[in-house]
């Protein structure tokens, strides 16, 4: 494409120039612009077949003839084309003719309307313009479309109109249809102009076509071609610029700011408006009215969009609450490499939970765009995969164009991206494949933002290799969660525009509900959605409390019941709390902890200052003294104090969270942290994740565990339990493991007599009495076994209870004496004597 700021062609025709050039034997011309005016780099107007001669020409084409329900067949040579047009051929204040232009008969239009193309006055001596009727016209047709001598471009304008046309419908057909045929090596080119505003428009009248069936080919070739040359787009900022120019000198406009004009024009080409309508609000409205041009009186004529006009896009950016990380990026997106560096995609993913902002901001980036010139109107299309999928071979390919062509200029908002992925039936698979080729093909045209929740946005990336490429990492942006304090602040500016009056303790009361949903959110919560709901129902609780007294202030009782703390059931107290626990045999030093770490939080939450969390605690101790057993407990404590929503507990360990190849441990550990929100993540012999060395898979599973337990903190308890001294390698395996296990309960070897009651209480659930001659004997056994290495605590008593059942199995269970006392009696002798 030519840069030549004073090139005879205009610029939305360049394209068809080039593609001319290149030996291209048949080009559609469609899109908005077909009904449009031009004004080229030398300031002069065309109308549409003006501006196609001049591009046809600078291709290089001597004879340039055009055919035309109303003129038939006209020839143009470069001596006639350059005369002057008739000055009486413009049109009226709608857009209607007027003056002496002449005008098709009643009934029919084209893509110029019912306008005639314009020619040059009568100057035989000069100019050489002939139009011609019926089937003679047909045949010189023809015979110029396969003359080779001289280059030649056939234009076929209205070619809807021309195919219904009866006067020599057939040989028209006839002819076209034969140079639709591919003809290799031919000079020669012919041009279709369609009135369709998009490429599905002509595709659906080549489809239906009865004479025409070559036409789909074309269609097809059309939508193979990078950067769609055959569509005509509404007028960029160049050529408005110099639309502004000639009105000036012509009408007498008058322009409000100099040193404003160019953002003037920039928020005009924003619009997609024809330019033939911008100069009937400039010329025959603006000037008329003696109103200067600028970016407020376009506002306020309304013919811009107000975030258009607003031009600050960073400004609207940093007053968007919260999204410190995506601020600094989008910072970054505003460099602009020096001439003659290689290129930067400016595609974008997004990742996040819903609610953070995404579309927002996406729209912000259109904007940013449009003002550093990358985009032409920056606007943002939103889809989803639905949208871009149809149900039937083929259809996928057809239905992704046509939402990119809709886009071209702008942002496509791809949400939930990774659904066309995840297609069972691969149609998905077929959108990605020509969203990356129109990426590429219309990357002047064109930016795509995918989002999603990010480890789904991580395997959508990866299922094929050209994502990677056209997303690069560096342009991969992460929308954390917002805070309690940022929900808040959101809420406040939703709930004051309202207009009710706050009443007294209605601010505090709202903080508390934010934090509550906060502290309650799952997987799926929805951020500044989910406070929107919030901030509606409130109103509407408001509403219907106060009725017509609409003076009365907001009360902390209209907020939602189940996010107020007046309107939760009274905490336990302490000695309920723990009474389950305290109901444990032994483990008096576990209670203690249990019972300082309860009262801590309880006082905390009565003081009413900060947020209460469940904690992250550390057991540390030998095997088999409970800890499994405790943690089920305490995620039934925290979830009694308010503090876990579920209180379930998930069990897990090395096996669980470690994977055997690069890139799997990562998703294991955020599943099963998935599977333990609202209650407690219990990891036995945590120790283990470090086991491998540096180089290890279980460092991955650490580190992004701590990633997680930050993400989700107030949502999730952790339990890490082992050994204590590979429990305190484990802490220094990662410098944010220390500070967010804030709480350690050391869990001591049981008492000999501890065991002894544990194993009467094991042997009683299983319905076996002990025999008072017994215990002796057991007592024996385990203060035995407790002096050996490996000893279990309460495994190894369960293992002495299988074993005391296996003697008294081979002891009664074949005596035909055996009575129902004998099969549950434990006797001395059912105590093995080898510990075994």
């Amino acid at each position: 494409m030519s840069a030549d700021p004073f090139d005879a062609v205009p610029e939305r025709l360049r394209a068809l120039r080039d593609a001319a050039r290149e030996g291209e034997s048949v080009l559609p011309l469609y899109g908005p612009g077909v009904k449009d005016a031009f004004v080229d780099g030398l300031y002069r107007q065309h109308d549409l077949g003006s501006a196609v001669w001049e591009a046809l020409h600078a291709a290089g084409y001597e004879r340039i003839v055009f055919f035309s329900l109303d003129a038939t067949l006209t020839v143009r040579d470069a001596a006639s084309r350059r005369l002057p047009a008739d000055p009486g051929a413009e049109d009226g204040p709608e857009g209607r003719p007027g003056g002496t232009a002449p005008v098709m008969r009643p009934g029919f239009s084209g893509p110029l309307g019912r306008r005639r193309l314009r020619r040059p006055p009568a100057a035989p001596a000069r100019a050489e313009s002939r139009a011609m009727s019926g089937a003679f016209a047909v045949r010189m047709l023809r015979s110029l479309m396969l003359d080779e001598s001289t280059p030649t471009a056939v234009v076929v304008e209205q070619l809807e109109v021309l195919e219904r046309w009866q006067e020599a419908r057939a040989p028209f057909a006839a002819a076209l249809e034969r140079w639709l045929e591919f003809r290799p090596g031919s000079r020669n080119i012919c041009v279709l102009v369609f009135g369709g505003a998009s490429l599905a428009e002509v595709r659906a009248f080549a489809e239906g076509s009865r004479d025409l069936p070559g036409l789909v080919q074309v269609v097809q070739a059309e939508e193979r071609r990078p950067a769609r040359p055959g569509l005509l787009r509404p007028p960029g900022e160049a050529e408005l610029a110099r639309l502004v120019h000639r009105l000036r000198i012509q009408r007498d406009l008058q322009v409000a700011d100099w040193t404003r004009l160019e953002g003037t024009v920039r928020a005009m080409a924003a619009q997609d408006v024809p330019l033939e309508t911008w100069e009937r609000r400039l010329g025959r409205r603006m000037a008329a009215e003696g109103t200067p041009l600028g970016q407020e009186e376009l506002h306020r004529y309304g013919w811009i969009a107000g975030t258009v006009a607003d031009g600050d896009v960073m400004r609207r950016l940093d007053e968007l609450v919260g999204l410190e990380p995506v601020k600094r990026h989008l910072e970054g997106l505003r460099y602009r490499p020096p001439a003659g560096a290689e290129p930067v995609s400016h595609h974008l993913v997004f990742t996040g939970n819903p609610g953070t902002g995404k579309t927002t901001v996406a729209r912000i980036v259109g904007d940013l765009y449009r003002e550093l010139g990358i985009l032409r109107h920056g606007r943002v299309r939103s889809v989803r995969a639905s949208d871009l999928v149809a149900g039937f071979v083929g259809q996928t390919a057809i239905r992704t164009r046509e939402v990119i062509d809709g886009a071209l200029g702008g942002v496509l908002f791809i949400d939930e991206a990774y659904e066309l992925s995840d297609q069972a039936d691969g149609f998905g698979r077929q959108a990605i494949t020509e969203l990356l080729a129109r990426m590429e093909d219309d990357r002047a045209e064109l930016v795509v933002i995918v989002a999603g929740y990010p480890d789904e946005m991580r395997e959508f990336l990866d299922s094929n290799p050209g994502l990677r490429s056209r997303f690069p990492h560096e342009n991969v942006i992460e929308f954390p969660d917002y805070g309690p304090a940022e929900l808040v602040e959101i809420a406040a500016r939703r709930l004051r525009p309202m207009g009710m009056a706050w009443g007294e303790g209605f601010e505090a009361a709202l903080g508390e509900a934010i934090a509550e949903l906060h502290r309650t959110r799952d997987r799926g919560f929805g951020n500044a959605r989910a406070v929107r709901d919030v901030t509606q129902e409130t109103a509407a609780r408001w509403a219907r409390r106060v009725k017509d007294d609409r003076d009365r202030p907001l009360e902390p009782r209209d907020l939602p019941e189940r996010l107020r703390r007046d309107a939760r059931p009274a905490p336990r107290d302490t000695a309920e709390l723990l009474g389950e626990l305290d109901a444990m045999i032994g483990l008096a030093q576990v209670k203690r902890s249990a019972d300082v770490l309860v009262k801590r939080l309880r006082l905390r939450r009565l003081r009413g200052r900060g947020e209460v969390v469940a904690p992250n605690l550390l057991f540390t101790g030998p095997p088999g003294t409970g800890k499994t057993t405790v943690a089920r407990h305490f995620g039934r404590i925290f979830k009694d104090m308010g503090l876990l929503e579920r209180g379930h507990v998930v069990e897990t360990g090395r096996s669980r969270l470690v994977a055997s190849y690069v890139g799997q441990t990562a998703p294991l550990t955020r599943k099963a942290v998935e599977r333990a929100l609202g209650g407690v993540l219990f990891i036995d012999e945590a120790y283990a994740l470090t086991s491998g060395g540096d180089n290890d898979f279980g460092r991955e599973a650490i580190d992004t565990l701590v990633e997680e337990m930050e993400r989700h903190r107030g949502r999730l308890a952790v339990i890490a339990a082992g050994y204590p001294e590979p429990m305190r390698r484990f802490l220094a395996a990662n410098d944010g493991l220390g500070s967010r296990f804030t709480e350690t309960v050391e869990f001591p070897a049981y008492e000999v007599g501890d065991l002894l009651e544990i194993l009467r209480s094991m042997a009683e659930r299983q319905a076996y009495e002990l025999d008072p001659v017994t215990l002796p004997a057991a007592r024996a056994w385990l203060a035995d076994a407790a002096r050996r290495p490996g000893f279990g605590n309460g495994r190894t008593v369960r293992r002495l209870l299988e074993r005391m059942e296996e003697r008294l199995a081979e002891r009664v269970v074949d005596r035909p004496d055996a009575d129902a006392r004998m099969l549950n009696l434990l006797l001395p002798e059912d105590v093995p004597d080898e510990l075994g």
